[in-house]
């Protein structure tokens, strides 16, 4: 009877931990070739100190969003992250800005000293598994897209500058 009961109690945590992880999918609409239109589920996203957010609490704030995945080893992104902060420091009150560091060839201590020495204050997370990666399907840096609410509006044409970004949000 101990073994059934310490077996069943395996088992119930095993399936129980399997359910915690599952991953999110953004899927374009009937065959689209981006995301514009698509749905978003619910995820979690960790800034650089570790503090978790659920992302509806960012998306669905009344305020569009500049969502945009980049990489600090990235020249394309090196160029775009300082228009995006002149962006963010005229409008962080009108727009919700948020810039997911990839953790695909770089680490979480790469990123938080690359956001130091740079000075930068915009909203900043970690993808430490990749989750947001495969979520997306981001196939390359930067990734950038215009959020409404729980859908995507548009992905964004690259390179994206303080004057483009102002367009898109403002108008």
């Amino acid at each position: 009877m101990k073994k059934f009961i310490l077996m069943l109690s395996l088992f119930l945590v095993f399936v129980l931990s399997c359910g915690k992880g599952k991953e999110f999918v953004v899927k374009p609409l009937n065959g689209a070739q981006d995301l514009a239109g698509a749905a978003l589920p619910e995820f979690e996203l960790k800034d650089l100190d570790g503090k978790k957010v659920k992302s509806t609490k960012i998306f669905k704030n009344g305020k569009k969003t500049l969502f945009i995945v980049a990489a600090e080893w990235c020249p394309h992104c090196r160029e775009e992250i300082p228009e995006v902060q002149r962006f963010y420091e005229k409008n962080k009150d009108k727009v919700n800005v948020v810039v997911v560091f990839t953790n695909a060839r770089s680490s979480l201590g790469k990123t938080q000293a690359y956001m130091k020495e740079n000075g930068y204050t915009i909203p900043a997370y970690y993808d430490e598994n990749g989750e947001i990666l495969r979520g997306f399907d981001v196939q390359g840096f930067p990734f950038n897209l215009k959020i409404n609410g729980d859908k995507v509006e548009e992905e964004l044409e690259l390179p994206v500058d303080e004057d483009s970004l102002t367009k898109t949000f403002m108008n």
